[in-house]
């Protein structure tokens, strides 16, 4: 008996080692090994932190790199199904194309980004379309938290680079 325990004892051990390893902007898929009632399972799980952004917008908070706005801009040009420049002009059919996909998200630059809830909308004149409900942040420094109509974070139409990912 006792040398059923050590092996399970070492089993247990060994198995926890390999525990989710992730790097911030590259996707990875790593084993994760559940022991139940002396049973392993094993179960894929893929970590990728703009997919993370999409599920919960705080989880920018956790993101350690030096500008967690530009590691989200790198990752998702790999990953977004259509990225559109905006600008007043492009704006309106680009929301309405929007509603065609799962999520949405605006950068501003490096230092601001949104996901849209294209359920609420408030008309614009500075954008002249009504402007979808967003939450995000701005980078002033740190990231400050955001959640207001997109028009209000994202600034007047101007000549920085704003761009809709679309996924």
């Amino acid at each position: 008996m006792k040398s059923f325990t050590i092996l399970l004892l070492l089993l247990i051990t060994f198995s926890c080692k390999d525990e989710n390893k992730t790097t911030e902007t590259s996707v990875e898929t790593d084993t994760k090994t559940e022991i139940t009632n002396t049973k392993v399972k094993s179960k894929t799980v893929t970590n990728n932190s703009s997919i993370a952004f999409l599920s919960d917008v705080k989880s920018l908070e956790n993101d350690n790199s030096a500008n967690p706005i530009e590691t989200f801009q790198k990752t998702a040009k790999n990953s977004a199904k259509a990225i559109i420049n905006l600008n007043k002009e492009t704006i309106k059919t680009a929301l309405e194309k929007a509603k065609s996909y799962t999520s949405a998200v605006i950068t501003v630059e490096n230092h601001t980004i949104v996901k849209l809830n294209l359920e609420d909308c408030k008309p614009s004149g500075a954008w002249a379309t009504c402007m979808p409900k967003a939450e995000g942040y701005i980078k002033k420094g740190e990231l400050v938290y955001q959640n207001d109509y997109a028009n209000n974070i994202i600034g007047l139409p101007d000549s920085q680079e704003r761009l809709l990912y679309l996924f």
